[in-house]
């Protein structure tokens, strides 16, 4: 576990020098909205967005000059991670207010939509202005990238940047230079989305319904421009997001081998084989425990949709599955895609670790005691520092699940009810089994509390307690 020494006024610099980037980049993209909802002739939201933009664009670039240029570490930068994902959750509920949306709703969207969660308080978002249907999609697309990703386009200091970077969680070592590995990412995932946007077009979708969900397929996060899902458009459009949501839900670094051409590399991978076989056997099991037998595609479709974290829906509501198809769809939003992607949730790397390690004691009940076994996933051999930190998270991870699964059952939600809605919330995933309003009307403290863990999912847990370490929150043990 990290240990910090409590913030001092050269750490707060530090932190609000990385923020005003990040907010900055913020800034800039909120001028792509502005073009839209001009385009579309929504002058109140064309004015929302550019005067917001204008805002922070010249605040936050005052403020990075008047910082200067300043070397982060590591605790900086995962301090900075943890208020940007608040911050940038606060800023992105603002143009949902005129819509009439109340702060709390306005808030819970927004950071759905940063977190690529995809849970949402919009009852019909057919009937949104275009403007604010594209802020949801986008903003789910900027979330994918991920802040520091958008940020490093943009940073001055490799250092600062390669403390943001490692902070982030990201493994991506396809160079050195990291504004090249952000560039690289950034072409990967501009790749898979203009792909997604034609399969949608050729699905039968019109050119703004096609881009918004190629948007959240490939930020793995689910939104949609309906109150239904992608299912609405048919079994075609259904395959295509298969198509995008897997992309998604598959690390860049994979993606980088296969467009290398090294198509035995990229099926070779540990993660990526894992992830076939959960989501075959997964899908078998839905299958299996289903009375509608019809449905296979849909039910591979959910399978899809909830362990690579997107949470798109079809015309088969979740909630009429039965329950052990629901209690599968939990284990796959827990489990997660692969590391290195745009899912959330514990991520399968973790979970072929703690296998190995559970394995590894087992074999050492039968072997010598003086017996050496290494943990090897793929060829590559685990130190026992890494297995121990997988599996302190996967740890974590559950008590927090728990936690909040019996905040709503002390609320009078269901068993079941309250466990997936925890679990799509903390794995970034937006299925969804409460409906009308049950869901609609849920107490504010409850939709702040499922804000909470979506903003916990997506920064991976352990850049909030080094904040909470840094304030004071948390004492040292």
């Amino acid at each position: 576990m990290i240990t910090l020494a409590e913030l001092h006024k050269g750490d707060v610099a530090i932190i609000l020098q990385i923020l005003s980037n990040m907010l900055r980049f913020v800034g800039i993209s909120m001028l792509v909205p502005a073009i839209v909802s001009y385009f579309y002739g929504e002058l109140l939201y064309a004015q929302l967005f550019f005067e917001m933009a204008i805002i922070l664009i010249v605040v936050f670039s005052i403020l990075y000059s008047i910082l200067g240029h300043r070397e982060a570490k590591f605790k900086h930068a995962v301090i900075a991670i943890a208020l940007g994902w608040f911050l940038v959750g606060l800023i992105g509920m603002f143009p949902f207010l005129p819509f009439g949306m109340q702060p709390v709703d306005a808030f819970f969207e927004s950071m759905s939509g940063w977190s690529t969660t995809g849970l949402t308080m919009v009852q019909r978002p057919e009937e949104l202005p275009y403007s604010l249907n594209f802020w949801r999609g986008f903003i789910q697309w900027l979330g994918g990238f991920g802040i520091v990703i958008l940020a490093l386009m943009l940073y001055e200091r490799p250092k600062t940047a390669q403390e943001l970077f490692h902070a982030e969680g990201r493994t991506e070592d396809f160079y050195t230079n990291l504004f090249k590995i952000a560039r690289i990412i950034v072409g990967i995932y501009l790749i898979y989305t203009i792909l997604g946007i034609i399969l949608f077009l050729i699905s039968g979708l019109n050119l703004f319904d096609a881009t918004i969900h190629s948007f959240t397929c490939i930020a793995t996060g689910g939104f949609s421009t309906n109150s239904v899902g992608i299912g609405i458009y048919g079994h075609a459009a259904m395959a295509s997001a298969i198509i995008i949501m897997l992309a998604g839900g598959i690390s860049f670094v994979s993606h980088r081998e296969l467009m290398k051409g090294n198509i035995k590399g990229f099926f070779s991978n540990p993660e990526v084989k894992f992830l076939f076989v959960m989501l075959i056997s997964s899908t078998l099991l839905i299958f299996l425990s289903s009375t509608i037998k019809e449905q296979i595609f849909d039910q591979f479709f959910y399978a899809v949709s909830a362990l690579t974290g997107t949470g798109a829906t079809s015309t088969l509501a979740v909630n009429t599955l039965p329950p052990a198809a629901v209690f599968v769809l939990i284990m796959l939003m827990v489990c997660g895609a692969c590391y290195g992607s745009t899912a959330g949730a514990i991520k399968l790397w973790r979970i072929l670790i703690v296998f190995k390690v559970i394995r590894r004691e087992i074999y050492k009940a039968l072997l010598p005691q003086n017996a050496v076994l290494p943990i090897k996933i793929g060829g590559k051999t685990i130190p026992d520092e890494n297995a121990l930190n997988a599996i302190a998270y996967f740890a974590l991870y559950i008590m927090l699940l728990l936690f909040g699964s019996i905040v709503f059952m002390l609320a009078g939600y269901g068993t079941v009810e309250s466990i997936f809605t925890v679990a799509s919330a903390q794995g970034n995933v937006g299925l969804n089994v409460i409906s009308g309003a049950r869901w609609f009307g849920m107490n504010a403290a409850l939709k702040i509390l499922l804000s909470f863990h979506m903003i916990l999912g997506r920064m991976e847990i352990i850049p909030f307690l080094v904040m909470l370490k840094s304030f004071g929150i948390i004492k040292r043990p």
